[in-house]
């Protein structure tokens, strides 16, 4: 992997921290528990049921259960319809995606779980 690439990939680490930041904070100032994040975290997980029926099938589930579009629309759901629970919903979908992708699970391509828009999953490089 070429420098400017993992330049780049820590860039959206980085980012993905600075969103789960966010999240917890939106989270704490909200009347829920903190707790919420780390309940419902495998919840989001549920878009990996695609890869019962193929790699491309699952690699899409799983990219939409991934994408922030929608998260990011409960958000603004729930914050124009002073819906604390649907923001709330979107806070934790959101700490879910960026937290996966600290870790590296970014969103999958359609020939192999492990190869992501962040690297190859469980793959060291050397030094």
């Amino acid at each position: 992997m070429s420098s400017e690439l993992k330049h780049f990939i820590t860039h959206l680490k980085i980012e993905a921290l600075a969103l789960a930041a966010l999240m917890i904070t939106l989270t704490y100032v909200s009347s829920v528990t903190l707790w919420v994040l780390p309940v419902s975290f495998l919840l989001f997980d549920i878009g990996m049921i695609g890869y019962v029926f193929g790699k491309r099938i699952g690699a899409f589930t799983y990219n939409m259960m991934h994408n922030l579009t929608i998260p990011t629309l409960y958000i603004i759901a729930g914050v124009l319809l002073e819906r604390e629970n649907v923001a709330v919903f979107g806070y934790c979908w959101t700490f879910h995606i960026a937290t996966d992708r600290i870790l590296g699970f970014g969103l999958k391509h359609k020939h192999s779980f492990q190869e992501t828009h962040l690297g190859t999953i469980g793959k060291r490089t050397a030094k």
